[in-house]
């Protein structure tokens, strides 16, 4: 799908990934309303989607091409030389992540790749967010595609492999894309469940909710649990988190 753009005009676009059945249309929709909200920039929003039922007008669909890839290594068609004929800066978002406020840094901020610092020690960067020129780093995807076997064979996904190749890439500021089990305070009763409680249906009160940081802009959720996990209540040690009902509401 070739599309026609001013190639004098910097363009922003904003990328999601929804393949399968895990995501519905909503979660995309919702992404979207949170970007618009809270980027003040220009930009365009994209879906890469087989299904795009259910999606609002202002989404621009990227009909996802059949690679016979699934799950996160979708994310590797990311860096395609020709990608659906867009130009300029691509930032990708997942799905689940959570937007809390300005997020104009995401295209204000000086460098050419930059992504999320992994929280934990493996050598692996966290691609929940992403920002790159389209078509300069086509490389990930054509040596991916020369040696795919290999390379899913041998690594746990796309965050390893994009690392492998730009192991040099820059950061986001760490006070503004977090980690709701890394960096918030995020888990109850450390005690119990250090002792093994909750199988005893101990865990965190009902009351408990977790403190979002001033600068935070973007919480990352990795693993479980999920946003919807703890949306409304606590999720096992995990203490509930309010500030996801109001950014999906947007009384954020």
């Amino acid at each position: 799908m070739q599309r026609q753009e001013n190639p004098s005009v910097a363009q922003t676009h904003v990328v999601c990934l929804k393949w399968g059945t895990k995501y519905p249309a909503d979660y995309v929709n919702r992404l979207y309303r949170m970007v618009a909200r809270h980027l003040s920039r220009p930009f365009s929003f994209h879906c890469m989607t087989e299904n795009p039922e259910g999606l609002l007008p202002d989404v621009d669909v990227l009909p996802l091409e059949e690679t016979g890839l699934h799950g996160w290594w979708y994310k590797l068609s990311l860096f395609r030389e020709d990608f659906y004929g867009l130009s300029g800066n691509l930032i990708y978002l997942d799905l689940d992540v959570v937007i809390t406020g300005d997020i104009d840094f995401l295209v204000d901020q000086p460098g050419d790749f930059l992504i999320i610092k992994n929280w934990s020690r493996n050598e692996m960067w966290n691609s929940s967010v992403m920002r790159f020129p389209i078509g300069a780093y086509s490389r990930i995807w054509t040596e991916f595609v020369a040696n795919q076997t290999q390379i899913m064979e041998s690594l746990n996904g796309d965050q390893e492999w994009i690392y492998q190749c730009v192991p040099d890439a820059g950061h986001w500021p760490v006070d503004r894309v977090l980690s709701y089990k890394k960096s918030l305070d995020s888990k109850a009763l450390h005690w119990a469940e250090k002792l093994g409680l909750g199988r005893l249906g101990l865990g965190a009160p009902q009351s408990a909710d977790t403190p979002l940081p001033e600068r935070a802009s973007i919480i990352i959720f990795h693993g479980k649990p999920d946003p919807e996990d703890v949306a409304d209540g606590p999720y096992g040690f995990w203490k509930r988190a309010s500030f996801i009902r109001r950014a999906w509401e947007g009384k954020d």
